[in-house]
């Protein structure tokens, strides 16, 4: 199979946390094109359950203006592993601690625009963080059964995507709670 070939690329904005770039490439027919790109840094995210429930957050997004029914997630700083991202930013967004975890998934949320990766886990917690949100997230800890959360995604009533693909992949593993 025959690959593009990058010739150049230039950086085109940069901010705290991203980069646009425009790389120049020759595709296999001959043709050139500029393939713009949005380099973001891999996020992990923990479907956390305590007993029969879901430890989920509602979180304010600015650009579509709404609360949003999520699970803890957030980038995975620089040397992280995902599993210890994803167990920090649940105590920072929730106050539970991850007592216990498994890797769900890992994939490219818009491989079409960047090399970002996603790992989702779920795990069991535990209370006992100290809450430390960053000042500019706007959230609420929720406590939904299981059974509950199915039913929402069941509705259309849960819509932010990796929420919905970590309830996915998890449905076997909880079926009893369900």
């Amino acid at each position: 199979m025959a690959r593009w070939k990058k010739e150049d690329s230039k950086k085109i904005a940069e901010s705290t946390f991203f980069t646009l770039k425009e790389d120049d490439v020759v595709l296999p027919n001959g043709n050139k094109m500029t393939y713009t790109i949005l380099d973001i840094p891999d996020f992990a995210g923990v479907l956390p359950v305590l007993d029969d429930n879901f430890v989920l957050i509602r979180n304010y997004r600015y650009p579509i203006d709404k609360m949003v029914l999520e699970i803890p997630a957030g980038l995975v700083e620089e040397g992280e592993i995902p599993e210890k991202a994803a167990a920090r930013e649940l105590e920072e967004e929730t106050g539970y601690k991850l007592k216990n975890s498994e890797k769900l998934i890992e994939y490219h949320p818009i491989a079409s625009l960047n090399t970002q990766k996603a790992f989702l886990f779920l795990g069991e917690v535990e209370k006992g963080a100290e809450i430390n949100r960053d000042s500019a997230e706007d959230m609420c800890v929720v406590l939904i059964p299981i059974s509950e959360v199915y039913k929402m995604l069941e509705k259309k009533e849960i819509l932010h995507p990796h929420t919905m693909i970590a309830l996915f992949y998890s449905k076997n593993i909880l079926s009893e709670r369900i």
